[in-house]
């Protein structure tokens, strides 16, 4: 059907569109992006509509088109299923979560607790046990903590609480030397060290922890015996001596001393001695008895009891008897 009539409203390019002279409610038309508009004073217009596209890739790209809602439906669609999130972790492969159909699960471990609260993940840590690694605390007592740096203060572990052992590897000193002055051998702790006698020499006893060395009931001495001491005293019955020239007062070295022999005995129950002795005053040789006073260096002549004994004898031999002078 022909057309009769037809109204056009104001119009040109978009560019060109008016600033000014306008009156509210006019209407204005860009012929070059069909853009519409409506003035709203003098100097104020709006952009009432734009050219609506059914595109789902949205391909177009345009600045002055709308979209349908199938087409935002299926372009938000078809991003979201091809998205994921990767994820790497210190050990195991590398996962990607489809964010249209997957669940990414948070697992805790040992000692790790995961929990879910409206849209927040709580990871924390568990309180360690003698079974369970999780989250310690320290003694102040015992250990001081630093920086995340945990130690041991000195002294901080006492006796009772080294319920185990310590190998001996670890220990500052892990042996013991033993040493006679010349050699020396080490020892590793917790081996058997050994005392070892010399028969009829050396015993050696161990009894709780202590050792007694000692000499046995018959001593051999198979080299010189030095005795630097004032008194020798000997209680045996019988003393053997295989030289056969025994050699009395060796430190003497001025004639101050008495050189011989005694014995004691006893008669009416004093003691008495008696014994062949040369005296060094008279120098000749005494044979006494009766000394109630035991000699010393020297035999007192004047002691209580003193006496010359008697000698019997088989002969003489060579021997001039003087009777001396007056």
């Amino acid at each position: 059907m022909a057309r009769n009539n037809a109204i056009q409203i104001r119009r040109g390019a978009d560019g060109s569109v008016p600033t000014g002279s306008m009156v509210a409610g006019e209407p204005l038309f860009s012929t070059d992006n069909a853009k519409f508009y409506i003035a709203t004073d003098a100097t104020t217009k709006s952009w009432i509509g734009a050219t609506i596209l059914d595109q789902d890739d949205l391909s177009g790209n345009s600045a002055t088109s709308l979209a349908t809602q199938q087409s935002i439906k299926a372009y938000v669609d078809a991003q979201v299923t091809a998205q994921d999130l990767d994820i790497s972790a210190d050990s195991g492969s590398n996962i990607a979560i489809d964010l249209d159909s997957e669940v990414m699960a948070v697992t805790g471990g040992e000692g790790i607790d995961t929990s879910i609260s409206g849209n927040a993940i709580t990871i924390a840590g568990e309180d360690a046990s003698t079974s369970n690694k999780g989250v310690a605390s320290f003694s102040s007592d015992n250990f001081a903590a630093s920086s995340g740096v945990i130690t041991v203060k000195d002294g901080g572990i006492a006796n009772a609480e080294l319920a185990g052992s310590i190998a001996n590897a670890k220990l500052a000193n892990s042996s013991t030397t033993v040493s006679d002055g010349s050699n020396s051998t080490a020892i590793s702790l917790g081996s058997t060290m050994t005392f070892s006698g010399t028969s009829n020499e050396v015993t050696v006893a161990e009894s709780s922890g202590t050792v007694t060395i000692g000499l046995p009931d018959d001593v051999t001495i198979a080299g010189d015996l030095t005795v630097s001491g004032d008194t020798v005293t000997t209680n045996v019955e019988t003393v053997s001596i295989e030289d056969p020239l025994v050699s009395y007062a060796n430190g003497n070295t001025g004639n101050a001393v008495d050189i011989g022999f005694y014995g004691k005995y006893r008669t009416n129950g004093t003691d008495l001695y008696l014994g062949l002795a040369w005296n060094a005053d008279q120098t000749e040789f005494i044979l006494f008895e009766g000394n109630q006073a035991a000699p010393t260096t020297t035999v007192n002549i004047a002691g209580t009891g003193y006496a010359l004994s008697d000698l019997r004898l088989g002969a003489v031999h060579a021997a001039t008897l003087d009777g001396g002078t007056y």
